[in-house]
């Protein structure tokens, strides 16, 4: 089979956040294969740019990548310091952060704003516990 069985529209491709991603780097018109290629030739300057673009929340740190050549074995931002929950819950609107479907079609829905109000009294809780950093 030479056809794809499915291709975006020009609509979703210009809204994708693969494109934007790709226009905010300099690389706008690039194909996905160029792209692929940067991030292999130059596996510092492609990741740095992925945090920046993502907006990561946190200190990148002296060093972008440690033992780049070994796969696995690669260190990336060894240096980093983050806090995962602080960007994992930084939306605090009413969309769907979690979404199950269970197979006997059982089906829950988890706001942003719930989720970050539960994670809040678990923390709290925790804290009273005497759980720390």
């Amino acid at each position: 089979m030479e056809q794809p069985l499915w291709q975006p529209s020009a609509e979703r491709v210009a809204a994708a956040n693969l494109t934007r991603f790709m226009e905010a780097v300099g690389r706008k018109g690039h194909s996905y294969a160029e792209l692929h290629r940067w991030s292999i030739d130059d596996r510092a300057s492609f990741w740095n740019a992925v945090w920046d673009f993502c907006g990561v929340v946190g200190e990148k740190g002296g060093r972008l990548l440690e033992d780049g050549d070994r796969m696995p074995g690669a260190r990336f931002f060894p240096d980093a310091r983050l806090n995962f929950a602080e960007n994992l819950l930084r939306r605090r609107d009413g969309s769907d952060a979690i979404v199950f479907w269970g197979e006997d079609k059982v089906r829950r829905r988890l706001s942003w704003e719930v989720l970050v109000d539960q994670v809040a009294r678990l923390a709290q809780a925790l804290a009273e516990e005497g759980v720390g950093v």
